[in-house]
This record gives structure tokens, C-alpha cells and sequence, in this order.
């Protein structure tokens, strides 16, 4: 039996911890992480788009394909 994998990336994880029947304080709920795109590039490719000198001090990284932009998971939007 063949069965296609397709790999979606997504560079916010997350997993509910365990909670145990017999523990007296409240679930924690979902707990929320981020992998860096670094992790999904096996090596850095010749010729990457670049940032431009400022905006890349600005945005912590010189190259595009590594920038990610950090959205807090646990805030609450209106």
C-alpha cells in the first residue's frame, strides 16, 4: 500500500502537556513553540535574496528565506 506524505511547513508548533486525573490544579491548556526556518534548509543556497543593510539590522538576519517574524501565540487578539 502506497500512501503519499505531504509535509506541510508551519513554524508554530504546539501539544497539549499531560494532565493527570489525580492532579488537583487546573489543566495548563495548549502549549505554543516556534522552529526557526534555519531548521527546514539543509544548507544555505548560493544567491539568496538579501535585505538591505538596514533593514536587515533591523530584522536580525541578512537573508529573507531566514527571517521570521515573531507572533506571540498566547496574547489575545480584539
Amino acid at each position: 500500500m502506497h500512501t503519499e506524505h505531504t509535509h506541510h511547513f508551519t513554524p508554530i508548533k504546539s501539544y497539549r502537556p499531560f494532565h493527570s486525573p489525580c492532579d488537583p490544579c487546573p489543566p495548563i491548556g495548549r502549549k505554543y513553540y516556534r522552529t526557526p526556518p534555519n531548521l527546514y534548509m539543509n544548507f544555505q543556497p548560493p544567491n539568496l535574496e538579501q535585505f538591505s543593510p538596514h533593514e536587515a539590522l533591523m530584522k536580525g538576519t541578512l537573508w529573507k528565506a531566514l527571517y521570521d517574524y515573531y507572533e506571540n501565540p498566547y496574547e489575545r487578539k480584539s
